[in-house]
């Protein structure tokens, strides 16, 4: 799925998502905690085939279900396992500040610096949320590392990018 943020200025933020079949659903978060869902035929129309409101615990709620809040078809022994899994494993954001060891890095140098248990899944850089960073992009200032893993991985990495690894 391709996912892109941009600033609405006066307004919040857009994110757009398009999926596997070039659908694409568009989300605006006010600032006053409203969202409004905008839902496209194709990643190329300019008009909406369906819009939805929704208020700040609305949209809580949905994003509850869609976690699986209250029905997961998973079968009893494969939910067991990602109830475990969801214990030991987190997504994690990791602002890079001024003073990282990790600016200007190369990326593929920052991926070896994850502790195993950790990996990488994309960097916001302003308002883009990169996937598929090449090796050789160097990490800057500001931007925010997006982690997944053991916590203690993520924990330790978090430490490293904030210069007080142990």
């Amino acid at each position: 799925m391709e996912m892109n943020m941009s600033s609405l200025p006066g307004v919040g933020k857009k994110i757009t998502f398009i999926n596997g079949d070039d659908q694409m659903m568009a989300i605006i978060i006010h600032y006053t905690g409203k969202r409004e869902l905008y839902f496209f035929e194709n990643r190329d129309d300019d008009e909406a085939i369906f819009t939805f409101n929704l208020s700040s615990e609305e949209t809580k709620q949905i994003g509850a279900q869609l976690l699986g809040a209250t029905f997961n078809p998973l079968e009893s022994d494969k939910l067991e396992k990602l109830k475990m899994a969801r214990k030991d494993v987190i997504v994690e954001w990791v602002d890079v500040p001024k003073k990282s060891k990790v600016v200007g890095m190369k990326f593929y140098e920052v991926k070896k610096l994850v502790p195993l248990g950790g990996t990488i899944i994309g960097i916001f850089k302003g308002d883009d949320f990169i996937v598929d960073l090449a090796e050789d992009d160097l990490i800057e200032r500001g931007d925010t590392i997006m982690i997944v893993g053991k916590k203690s991985a993520v924990d330790e990495f978090e430490l490293i990018c904030e210069g007080k690894e142990q």
